[in-house]
């Protein structure tokens, strides 16, 4: 036993720690909160783990109540997906979606059909804005390789960098402070309306804590 604790002690700490960060918001429907969706980095190296969880409840046309969760697991490295695991709810419905490299590909695979992509693949990994410059990026929920047009604008007077990604039948519209942190997102839902991510900032969060 004591031999076993000696050499666990001789392993440096840099293999044995990874560093995490975890980046929540609140989610907004026509300025009306209807949920949460949270985001956990865990960087190891090259290494990037990322899961995210998200919980919303609202309504469309003010009447059809919508149930909706969403959890996703995202792996990369340098700076390219390896695998991707995700499953999604909304009322009945279940969807899941698993991805990984075979034989050189990117193979997407949802409700058996498989899409087999080349190249380096990304997510709409908001997290890691300079992520999003590409031709087309992986929507882990529905497993759709989508084209994107991409724009970015510095506002001098603030600091404040937004961003705007053009998709087929709307856009994204993200906000990152002047050290790079997301802060926001705003798009148009079709039929549904206006959807909103407000960071949570950590001092609220410690002060919601101690509550």
């Amino acid at each position: 036993m004591y031999r076993l604790l000696f050499l666990l002690l001789l392993i440096p700490t840099g293999i044995c720690r990874a560093d995490s960060e975890i980046i929540r918001f609140k989610v907004f429907l026509n300025d009306q909160e209807v949920g949460q969706h949270s985001f956990t980095l865990t960087e190891d190296g090259s290494d990037l783990r990322v899961t995210s969880q998200a919980s919303m409840d609202f309504k469309v046309l003010l009447v059809k109540k919508i149930k909706y969760r969403h959890v996703a697991k995202e792996v990369y490295k340098d700076g390219c997906l390896q695998s991707v695991k995700s499953s999604t709810q909304r009322n009945n419905k279940s969807t899941t979606i698993s991805a990984k490299i075979i034989g050189g590909k990117f193979v997407v695979t949802r409700a058996g059909v498989d899409l087999s992509l080349n190249n380096c693949i990304k997510s709409f990994a908001y997290w890691r804005p300079e992520w999003l410059d590409n031709e087309f990026l992986l929507n882990v929920e529905t497993g759709q390789y989508t084209p994107i047009t991409f724009q970015s604008q510095q506002d001098s007077s603030t600091g404040m960098t937004h961003k705007t990604l053009g998709l087929p039948k709307t856009d994204i519209r993200l906000q990152y402070s002047e050290s790079g942190a997301w802060q926001s997102l705003e798009s148009d839902v079709k039929v549904a309306g206006k959807l909103r991510y407000e960071r949570v900032d950590e001092s609220e969060e410690e002060s919601n804590a101690s509550i």
